[in-house]
C-alpha cells in the first residue's frame, strides 16, 4: 500500500476514534449533570478516553496514531494526522482531560451523595 493511501485510512480511523470518545466524554458528562446512565455505558464511556489517554502519555503525549502517519510521512510533523482543523486538533486533550475529570467528579459526587436516579427500564408490559 502507498505511504499516501496509507495515511488517509489512519487519518480517517484517528477521526473516528476521536469522534467515538468525544461521544464517550459527552455521555458521562451528561450522566454526571443528570444522574442518569446505563451502568455498562458510563464504564465504556469512561475507560476509553481514559485509556487513550494513558496510551496518548505513555508515547511521550503524541498519540500513537499521529506518530505512524509521522513515521510513514518520513518525520514530516507538520503532516496533519487527523481530518480536523490544526487548531481544533491541538486543543483536544487540553479540551477533553478537564471535562472528562469533571464528568468522574460529577458521577462519583452523585453516588458519594446517594443522588444517583435509578436507570428506568422501559415497561414491558
Amino acid at each position: 500500500m502507498a505511504p499516501a493511501v496509507a495515511i488517509v485510512l489512519i487519518k480517517a480511523l484517528h477521526t473516528a476514534i476521536f469522534l467515538f470518545a468525544s461521544g464517550c466524554i459527552l455521555y458521562a458528562l451528561v450522566c454526571g449533570i443528570t444522574g442518569r446512565a446505563s451502568p455498562v455505558g458510563l464504564r465504556v464511556a469512561i475507560a476509553v478516553p481514559t485509556a487513550i489517554g494513558i496510551l496518548w502519555w505513555l508515547n511521550g503525549r503524541e498519540c500513537l496514531l499521529s506518530s505512524a502517519i509521522y513515521r510513514l510521512a518520513d518525520g514530516d510533523h507538520t503532516q496533519s494526522d487527523i481530518f480536523l482543523p490544526d487548531a481544533v486538533a491541538s486543543m483536544i486533550m487540553p479540551v477533553s482531560t478537564p471535562l472528562l475529570a469533571l464528568a468522574v467528579a460529577l458521577v462519583l459526587w452523585r453516588r458519594a451523595t446517594r443522588r444517583w436516579k435509578p436507570s428506568r427500564l422501559p415497561d414491558r408490559g
